[in-house]
């Protein structure tokens, strides 16, 4: 058996938290990591839940996130007894992770809930620490604005998810396959293509984080049927006039024939892969693989829970910086084309932190980052940690790191048009 939690839309938690949270529920630009930290607890368990070693989190009527229970704590809480799990999450290439990652999650009326997985249970450890040696699949997920864009998704939300994946933070969502039904499993590859009216071509990339799945048809006119789905986690999303056109992909990647698959779900022949592999990474201006440590500019971490690592890593840095030297600081990371505020006799400034794992003499900076700072000259701040190093335990070494200060003016390093690259200046350093 395994316990559920369903989980609602994120809110903020009140001061006092006993787990120190300041924010529980779903958000689908937070990590599995997470979301299982601040949604591991508190809540009303029996004795049953000793016996259970998985413990999942819904959102959606599907499973999001799989960990493995090792324990619990007791908080009591206004005089009541709760409880807090303790355990790790599972990734994937677990079998455990990866049969029920979108699984359909139990129908109860009560958050907490539990589910047969009795097959799993009886895997030994050997068995499923063992990693599925297949290839990875290169799969094509597509989306048509003129059959599919229901109250203005395309004007209205898609926007700010590109917005939301541009600002470093994951994306989480799912996405129709299409007739295919099966042939994918986490860790696959997903590529975004636009078709109908132009501007057509590649606009996003991602991995699959579930296996395919029935749900609710997308599509009125076939109500009646479901529809084929997989989670995707997006590492990037681009607007329609920024991606991989049409007719370059037609050129440059004949095997793909004219790039007009009937439905969602194609699945790239492994040449076409690495083609467009290639070609989208180019676009980009992302090295394909990711540079060894050493390397001179920031390069683009595709696994986004390890970006994320990164990226906070430098974040604390720049924000402990700024408090040890009598600033008042508020970390506002999301929404914004900054990272937090600083505020000290009257004067605010707006911080940017940018971590990685290579030597960092460029960085990678967004559109809005850099209209931001242009149009604050004098009060933006660019705090970058280089050379991350992480730990047996697959977490950021807290003693590693290059960190430095810079004043943030784009027009005062190099700028190069590509997400941007930034260089900053020795000039402009403050540390």
């Amino acid at each position: 058996m395994a316990v559920n939690f369903v989980l609602t839309e994120a809110r903020r938690v009140p001061p006092g938290d006993p787990l120190g949270r300041t924010w529980v529920g779903w958000k689908a630009t937070a990590t599995d990591d997470q979301l299982w930290e601040v949604n591991r607890g508190v809540w009303i368990l029996g004795s049953r839940v000793d016996g259970e070693r998985v413990a999942t989190l819904s959102f959606g009527g599907r499973v999001q996130v799989v960990a493995e229970i090792d324990g619990r704590t007791r908080h009591d809480v206004d005089g009541v007894t709760k409880w807090a799990l303790l355990g790790r999450v599972l990734r994937p290439g677990d079998r455990v992770h990866d049969a029920l990652k979108g699984a359909p999650a139990p129908r109860h009326r009560n958050p907490v809930g539990y589910f047969d997985t009795a097959a799993l249970d009886l895997l030994p450890a050997a068995e499923r620490a063992g990693l599925d040696r297949r290839e990875r699949v290169t799969m094509v997920v597509t989306w048509n604005p003129e059959r599919w864009n229901p109250d203005g998704w395309a004007e209205n939300v898609y926007p700010r998810d590109v917005e939301a994946v541009e600002s470093g933070r994951i994306l989480r969502g799912q996405w129709a396959t299409g007739n295919r039904k099966t042939g994918i499993e986490p860790g696959d590859r997903v590529f975004f293509l636009r078709q109908g009216p132009e501007p057509r071509g590649i606009i996003g990339s991602g991995t699959a984080t579930s296996r395919i799945f029935p749900a609710e048809q997308w599509d009125d006119s076939r109500a009646d049927e479901d529809a084929n789905y997989v989670l995707i986690d997006w590492d990037t999303l681009l607007l329609p006039e920024d991606g991989l056109s049409h007719a370059f992909l037609v050129g440059q990647i004949p095997e793909g024939g004219p790039w007009r698959p009937q439905s969602s779900g194609w699945v790239l022949p492994p040449r076409a892969a690495a083609k467009l592999e290639k070609l989208w990474a180019d676009h980009l201006g992302h090295p394909v693989p990711l540079p060894a440590r050493g390397s001179p500019r920031q390069g683009w971490q595709m696994d986004p829970a390890r970006r994320r690592k990164v990226e906070d890593a430098a974040q604390d840095r720049l924000m402990a910086y700024f408090r040890d030297r009598g600033w008042v600081v508020r970390d506002v990371r999301f929404g914004n084309p900054y990272d937090a505020i600083a505020i000290k006799h009257g004067r605010t400034l707006w911080l940017e932190a940018k971590g990685t794992e290579t030597k960092g003499a460029a960085v990678i900076v967004s559109r809005r980052e850099v209209q931001w700072a242009r149009e604050h000259v004098g009060d933006c701040v660019l705090g970058i940690l280089s050379d991350v190093v992480f730990g047996s335990d697959g977490e950021v070494d807290p003693t590693s790191g290059r960190f430095r200060v810079f004043t943030w003016n784009p027009d005062g390093g190099a700028l190069s048009a590509r997400d941007f690259d930034f260089t900053p200046a020795e000039a402009d350093r403050q540390d």
